[in-house]
């Protein structure tokens, strides 16, 4: 028996921006489109392309936006994984924020 790690997959339109929080030790792997994201308190800027992933450092909140290649404006597909053993302890699904919108209570 094989147990896979649950991950949790969603696709931005081109231009299309969210933010995260609270995903230290997740993994972003974009499977489709050229995706930027940064950091908040000193991440770098990252740019991803189809089948490159980064690992989450810091403990804020993660942006994640499409940098879609000139003339393909298809959504970008991505994979956020969480860490490692993370399946033997409870994990919540990532809360989603669109960049620019208010966070419901």
């Amino acid at each position: 028996m094989t147990t896979l790690l649950p991950h949790v997959e969603f696709e931005l339109s081109a231009g299309a921006a969210v933010s995260l929080d609270g995903l230290a030790g997740w993994t972003v792997i974009a499977l489709g489109g050229r995706i930027w994201l940064t950091e908040e308190m000193g991440g770098c800027d990252i740019w991803l392309l189809p089948g490159q992933r980064h690992r989450l450092v810091q403990p804020g909140t993660a942006v994640i936006e499409t940098w879609p290649l000139p003339g393909a404006e298809l959504p970008a597909r991505i994979r956020l994984a969480p860490p490692a053993g993370a399946a033997r302890r409870d994990w919540a699904v990532p809360r989603f924020r669109l960049a620019g919108v208010p966070a419901c209570a």
